[in-house]
């Protein structure tokens, strides 16, 4: 049980990894300064400025950023799927009525693989990004990304001492 929890778990935050990217390429998307605002009273309520406007994006790079995004969509689509499926292949050679070890340890390797693809995918994709990024820009991101980390870490912090929501102790 505890190796299956390892590989959920290195999933779940490959999966945030790859989310947060698409996150940060929808976002520079999303960013057009001529694009029409909300009425007033339509607007959200004041929160942090996101990080493309933390960032200072010109029209060039967020362009950039739309088609790295347009480019690598698919197959991070196609990696993300192919992790899934062979997480799923793993579950179910581990939890067979009947174990084979050695069909346990090829489900494994294959989803280490399907991991490591995605990983590979991930960085080819972050080194992109990085590169249209100015220096000043490239040091606030890596300032923006290290508070990040750094309150992650805090709230999985909170979160394992917290009581359980169920009730018992």
């Amino acid at each position: 049980m505890r190796t299956s929890h390892k590989y959920s778990f290195t999933l779940r935050r490959l999966a945030a990894a790859v989310f947060g990217l698409a996150l940060l390429c929808v976002s520079a998307v999303a960013q057009e300064p001529d694009a029409p605002q909300p009425a007033p009273q339509q607007q959200r309520p004041a929160r942090a400025p996101n990080l493309m406007q933390r960032l200072n994006l010109s029209r060039e790079q967020r362009e950039q950023l739309r088609e790295i995004r347009r480019q690598s969509e698919p197959e991070v689509r196609a990696q993300t799927r192919r992790v899934r499926l062979a997480r799923r292949a793993l579950d179910e050679a581990i939890y067979a009525d009947a174990v084979d070890e050695a069909l346990v340890e090829q489900r494994a390797r294959e989803l280490s693989a399907a991991q490591s693809a995605l990983v590979r995918l991930r960085a080819a994709t972050e080194l992109k990004i990085r590169r249209i990024l100015t220096a000043e820009q490239l040091q606030l991101f890596r300032t923006l990304r290290q508070q990040a980390q750094q309150q992650q870490l805090l709230q999985r912090r909170l979160n394992r001492n917290a009581p359980p929501q169920d009730g018992r102790q």
